[in-house]
């Protein structure tokens, strides 16, 4: 599949994948080590929240340095800054202690403006949702043996030989990148004056980043507290909970390119409203049969609906000027940003209470926000 992509959105493909190897080594099982750190459930979701909140604030000076400077050399030091995070991890004696190597992690995310705007220079507008749900999904590729090697590693020795493998794969990431084409802006979008103020944006924008704003909410939820579900509610073992999350992978990695070729064809607010759906019932099953039979399908099928994130970015690319691709997209992934910094927090405070209830409500929002976008498909691909 991603050999059917232009050379330099091949060569994203593959960093990406090399950095979700990284990524996924430890990710899945990352709730449980945070606790072992001596954080509550409260204090799980703040961290959460604290990442993702950087990583919103990021956005800004990356919207402005996409729009001024060279996008790969901007990716190169994002992907760069990644690079020592786990050491960081590795020998934190408090979870407190780990958000500095958040902090890198996730003000690096700065750079996925330069990414996003280089795949809409590199891609055109009848296959934009194939191309965005083709590359992203390399990120599922690389998860698909990752969380269960990760959870290997962890059970066999410690989490610190997780932590060394990951940075090895950070590194070749990083390295992979120099491959690619510098992608400059053109002068007339270098010249640009900068868009920093809201106002200045069309109101189909705003309308369309409020409604992912809600689809992103919703998906990241649950997303911090299914490992501490995994373990207090299904009693799994770390390497279980690593298995789930590499067949979540393979799900995702195996459907998401589909998706995107269907969001082309047949229009993307009908398929993101089929996946919100498919979302809640993966989670009202979850709650309800939490076998690890059961679950292997759940995670399969939830991994496939992940794609929805690749197909709401690429409708932002169809609806942002060109000489502002890249403060648009900052406006973007600010805004969504700040819903996954909520969903943690809150999810935090709704698990201490009672553990499906992130869940159960995740399940609930979905449901409605995909049985609406189902009714209003035609009238929403025409404003879009």
């Amino acid at each position: 599949m991603p050999f059917k992509l232009p050379k330099d959105l091949v060569i994203i493909y593959f960093s990406l994948l090399f950095f979700a190897m990284g990524t996924g080594l430890y990710s899945v099982i990352m709730p449980a080590y945070i606790r072992e750190l001596g954080a509550s459930a409260v204090e799980l979701g703040l961290l959460g929240a604290i990442a993702m909140v950087i990583g919103a604030v990021a956005a800004i000076p990356g919207g402005i340095w996409t729009d001024r400077y060279e996008r790969r050399c901007l990716m190169l030091i994002g992907w760069a800054m990644c690079v020592p995070a786990p050491l960081i991890f590795a020998f934190a004696p408090h979870w407190m202690w780990l958000i500095p190597g958040y902090f890198l992690i996730n003000f690096s995310m700065f750079s996925t403006n330069a990414m996003q705007s280089y795949m809409t220079s590199r891609s055109s507008p009848s296959d934009r949702s194939f191309v965005f749900a083709t590359v992203h999904s390399a990120f599922s590729m690389g998860m698909v043996f990752a969380p269960t090697l990760g959870g290997f590693l962890a059970e066999r020795w410690s989490m610190n030989a997780t932590f060394a493998a990951s940075l090895f794969f950070y590194l070749l990431s990083t390295c992979v990148l120099f491959r690619l084409t510098p992608n400059a802006p053109t002068d007339r979008v270098a010249r640009a004056p900068l868009r920093l103020n809201p106002l200045l944006y069309p109101k189909r924008f705003w309308l369309l980043v409020a409604l992912c704003v809600c689809v992103w909410y919703i998906m990241f939820l649950p997303f911090n507290f299914n490992t501490p579900y995994l373990q207090d509610v299904a009693r799994l073992s770390l390497l279980s909970i690593g298995m789930l999350g590499s067949i979540a992978a393979v799900g995702g990695a195996l459907v998401a390119p589909h998706l995107g070729r269907m969001a082309d064809s047949r229009g993307t607010w009908l398929v993101l409203g089929a996946c919100l759906l498919i979302f809640a019932g993966t989670y009202v099953v979850q709650l309800v049969f939490p076998s690890m039979a059961v679950l292997a399908v759940v995670f399969f099928v939830r991994g496939g609906t992940n794609a929805m994130m690749s197909l709401m970015t690429a409708l932002v690319s169809g609806v942002v000027e060109e000489r502002h691709l890249g403060m648009s997209f900052a406006m973007y992934n600010l805004a969504t940003g700040f819903a996954t910094a909520l969903a943690p927090y809150t999810a935090g405070w709704m698990y201490a209470e009672h553990v499906g209830l992130p869940f159960a409500l995740a399940a609930l929002l979905a449901l409605v926000f995909g049985s609406a976008m189902l009714v209003g498909q035609r009238r929403l691909q025409q404003v879009f």
